[in-house]
């Protein structure tokens, strides 16, 4: 009877697991070497769903996101700009792209979509970082890990990101889901694919 007890509660243990989000088949990761882990990620790409919801306007659409050390390239489509939407950011500086609308140019994106999308207060300077499941630098008040040493909860700047879902990206464990919240504004990102190493086109 201890037997087959025992043999159920593995099998059910065994099936729990499969519905949560992935974990790392090995032992925790201690923090700052994740850290020193996601330092070697300075170019990616990303692939998803991005969500936003404020008190004037909800709207989702799909996401594709490049980044590198020196700027990144992200193009949203039926979001934000209500339709296709490019912002890119270099050393040259930031350009916006909307659908209808003559480009929008500034010294970086973080004061071009304060003047173009004023209710639409995304921190591209932070999100580069919270979206690899890690602050940005600068001060944290409040930072909470998971059993797996992963970012579960973070606050920053002002903004509340809650990470709820993992992916394995060998040889890096990434948020798949999170969701960030400042005042009454919220932003969901879902990640489906993450590309390691990859520039725009």
């Amino acid at each position: 009877m201890i037997r087959w007890a025992a043999l159920l509660l593995a099998v059910t243990l065994a099936g729990c697991a499969g519905r949560g989000p992935s974990m790392p088949t090995g032992p925790a990761t201690l923090w700052p070497d994740r850290m020193a882990a996601l330092d070697l990620l300075d170019t990616w790409g990303l692939q998803g769903r991005l969500a936003i919801k404020s008190p004037s306007e909800s709207a989702s659409g799909s996401v594709r996101w490049w980044q590198a050390s020196d700027g990144f390239d992200l193009r949203v489509h039926g979001a934000l700009g209500r339709g296709a939407l490019r912002l890119t950011e270099n050393i040259g500086g930031a350009r916006l792209e909307r659908s209808e609308l003559p480009p929008i140019e500034a010294a970086n994106a973080n004061v071009l979509l304060a003047d173009a999308l004023p209710d639409t207060p995304l921190p591209m300077a932070s999100l580069r970082y919270w979206v690899l499941g890690r602050p940005a630098p600068g001060e944290v008040q409040t930072r909470q890990l998971d059993a797996d040493n992963r970012l579960a909860l973070l606050r920053q700047d002002g903004w509340e990101i809650r990470y709820l879902e993992y992916q394995s990206v060998p040889p890096w464990v990434l948020p798949s889901k999170l969701r960030a919240n400042r005042g009454d504004f919220e932003l969901r990102l879902a990640i489906k694919r993450w590309m390691p190493g990859e520039h725009a086109p």
